[in-house]
């Protein structure tokens, strides 16, 4: 399906009398399946959301297990039952070149399906017409022998910048930097190389140029380099270099590029010289990362949000081949290779839930301010002094701080019972349980709103995902209509205070109608501090005792 048929959208107008035809039953057919597509492309992307694991079920075949994706125009693809097809029977697969690596691509397509023959073809004319009476969306395997670029890969390009230094086919060599730093920032120039299982010993170097960037970590001989381990027999390699940016105020934009003529890659005993000059920019600003990609995410126009590729696919594996002889066998297959997921958003949110209990990640970038800070010597050690010593070893009790306020949120019931007469009102009136403030005995004063306050999390998240987080008073009425109005419906609040117990107990009346079934409330008590108490008390004595002293000298008068 063309993208441009997403929008605008046009739906039926129906009114009596409308004669329908083949176009308007189409139209209706189109108006819905493009809505819920593009839905599907701009709030979940592409990938796989469940299941289609590939495996190697022997030297030549592949098994693909059931499960459903996205494709790059938010059709959906499922696979209803398991599959086993040979390698060589795929479309795409050619026999003349067993050493490389090939991927498994999955594509949504449709199929005609029960034939029939037309009221409209069977008069005037004498051949038989027939067409289908159904339509069945199924699915496309296929296999590809080149990856995608890493320009097309969902989302990328807004976190990481990814140049292409080589790639004939047999050997990919790919650079990785972040787009977005913070002034001082540690991170990764990561170099990615990928070969197929007969090609031969790969060394790759470089001397880099760096503007606004310094290496935090020694490099041997001042160059990025790779060589491919003598016992290697990998299809990937990943090298990684830690970098840190300019400090606060020296440079807004960072640069990476290679010294002229000092890029060198050896295969084996040839040395390639047609390699890219590749020069790379990383932004540097004291702007919060994730604030920086969630403004490109939402800044992105709607034909760069629902651009897809000619031929929109889900890469399912990339499958390394060896060559025996005059044919080929399966080594090994690496499942997902460019990590295409849809995360379903309940899924999302537990993991950034649980990021937040999970251990510190023992990456090499997380460990570095402890590595800097265990270099600084320690301080010399001097005599102590004798009253910090004694105070130390015998501190003074201190009072614990008095407790004078204290808040909580408690909900209350308001749905009446049933009545029991005809004549019997419903019951406007409803009651909390007796709730203890924990001030102890003694009066106090109580305060309380209506609570639509959010649970805090231990996550962050970016001011743009907040909610509304608001405690109501008083009548609401003045907000009705408003984006204020928390739609709640005319109440009065009352207490009832139990000073011997150091408990109280919340009352709600209903003015109006609600669907509502509970009200959460929002309280607070406050209790006098014990020495205002104490002073106040002695005031008080003391009035009375001038009072006294000036009543009697009235009498003497």
């Amino acid at each position: 399906m063309n993208r441009s048929r997403y929008i605008p959208f046009e739906r039926n107008r129906y009114f009596y009398g409308k004669l329908l035809t083949v176009r308007d039953f189409m139209s209706e057919q189109t108006y819905v399946t493009d809505k819920k597509r593009l839905s599907n492309r701009l709030l979940f992307g592409s990938g796989v959301i469940a299941g289609l694991q590939v495996v190697a079920v022997d030297d030549k075949s592949l098994s693909i297990e059931t499960g459903a994706a996205l494709d790059q125009l938010g059709r959906e693809i499922v696979v209803p039952s398991p599959l086993t097809l040979k390698l060589s029977n795929m479309e795409g697969f050619k026999n003349n070149d067993y050493a490389k690596n090939v991927y498994l691509c999955i594509a949504y397509d449709e199929k005609g399906k029960e034939p029939v023959h037309t009221v409209a073809g069977a008069t005037g004319r004498k051949e038989e017409v027939s067409e289908h009476n159904r339509i069945l969306e199924t699915f496309r395997l296929f296999v590809r022998e080149t990856p995608p670029a890493p320009s097309s890969l969902e989302y990328d390009h807004l976190v990481e910048d990814t140049s292409i230094w080589y790639d004939d086919g047999q050997v990919r060599i790919l650079q990785t930097v972040p787009r977005y730093v913070l002034p001082g920032q540690v991170f990764e120039l990561k170099l990615t190389v990928e070969r197929t299982l007969q090609t031969s010993h790969i060394e790759f170097e470089y001397e880099p140029i760096w503007q606004g960037i310094e290496a935090a970590e020694e490099l041997p001989e001042g160059k990025i380099t790779f060589s491919e381990p003598t016992d290697g027999g990998s299809s990937s390699y990943v090298r990684r270099f830690l970098l840190r940016a300019a400090a606060e105020g020296e440079s807004e934009g960072l640069q990476l590029e290679a010294k002229s003529g000092s890029v060198r890659l050896v295969i084996g005993d040839r040395m390639i010289y047609d390699l890219s000059n590749i020069r790379q920019s990383i932004a540097c600003s004291e702007e919060p990362v994730a604030e920086r990609i969630l403004r490109a995410y939402y800044s992105r126009s709607l034909d760069r949000a629902i651009e897809s590729p000619a031929e929109p696919c889900v890469y399912l594996a990339k499958i390394n081949l060896l060559q025996m002889g005059a044919t080929y066998v399966i080594e090994s297959v690496e499942p997902l290779p460019f990590q295409e997921y849809v995360i379903n958003p309940t899924m999302l949110y537990k993991l950034l839930a649980g990021s937040g209990a999970s251990e510190p990640p023992a990456s090499p970038v997380a460990r570095m301010p402890e590595l800097e800070a265990s270099r600084e010597p320690a301080p010399l050690s001097v005599f102590p002094d004798i009253k910090e010593e004694f105070a130390r070893l015998y501190p003074e009790e201190q009072e614990a701080p008095e407790d004078t306020v204290r808040t909580g949120i408690v909900e209350v019931s308001i749905v009446p019972e049933e009545k029991k007469k005809w004549y019997q009102r419903r019951r406007k009136n409803f009651f909390s349980e007796e709730i203890e403030h924990g001030l102890g005995a003694g009066v106090v004063l109580m305060q309380a709103g209506l609570s639509d306050e959010q649970e805090e999390l231990d996550i962050h998240l970016p001011t743009m995902w907040n909610r509304s987080n608001a405690v109501y008073y008083g009548p609401q009425e003045m907000f009705a209509g408003s984006e204020y109005d928390g739609n709640y419906p005319k109440h009065a609040l009352g207490f009832v205070m139990y000073p011997k117990k150091g408990s109280f107990r919340i009352g709600v009346h209903l003015q109006e109608k609600t669907e509502r079934t509970k009200l959460r409330i929002r309280w607070w008590a406050f209790k006098e501090p014990t020495h205002s108490a104490q002073a106040r008390e002695k005031a008080e004595e003391e009035l009375r005792a001038a009072d006294q002293a000036a009543a009697a000298g009235g009498k003497k008068g």
